[in-house]
């Protein structure tokens, strides 16, 4: 960093920060700590907190706070937060699917998160609110939904 006082470079990291995107996780259980190792490795979004049941709510999930319920959306839209559902899929896509129409109708910005442990072709195409895992593979041509689990 020849000719850049150090002051200067710090001060350039921090704008640098605050203009990341900010990342609202909805579903703070098992699945959601995947998805938090994945983001963080991502390095694309700073996690700003969880959304889960009012009975986390003084916890926290791998040092992310637990800062609101399902009916908090609306007010995280409004703020201008990007989120992602973290809620797994064992028995049904029910809840997910819910939850992204909710997103959705109020213009939400959804995002879309490819760990760089995956292959994906650049031919492929990969729809927001999903999310690729560690270790997956998209081969070209492969048209991938929204609010998709890849593992």
């Amino acid at each position: 960093m020849a000719g850049r006082k150090s002051g200067e470079y710090s001060k350039q990291l921090q704008t640098l920060n605050l203009m990341r995107k900010q990342l609202i996780l909805i579903g703070g259980g098992g699945h959601c700590k995947s998805c938090i190792d994945v983001i963080e490795l991502e390095d694309k979004f700073d996690i700003h907190g969880i959304l889960d049941s009012p009975e986390k709510m003084d916890d926290q999930l791998l040092g992310y706070k637990y800062m609101g319920t399902d009916d908090d959306i609306e007010a995280f839209i409004e703020k201008g937060y990007y989120f992602l559902i973290t809620i797994g899929q064992l028995k049904s896509a029910e809840k997910r699917k819910n939850i992204f129409d909710r997103l959705k109708e109020g213009n939400a910005s959804i995002a879309t998160i490819i760990s760089p442990l995956a292959h994906v072709s650049k031919h492929a195409v990969i729809s927001e609110g999903t999310i690729v895992m560690h270790g997956a593979t998209v081969n070209a041509d492969a048209m991938i939904g929204q609010n998709c689990i890849l593992n």
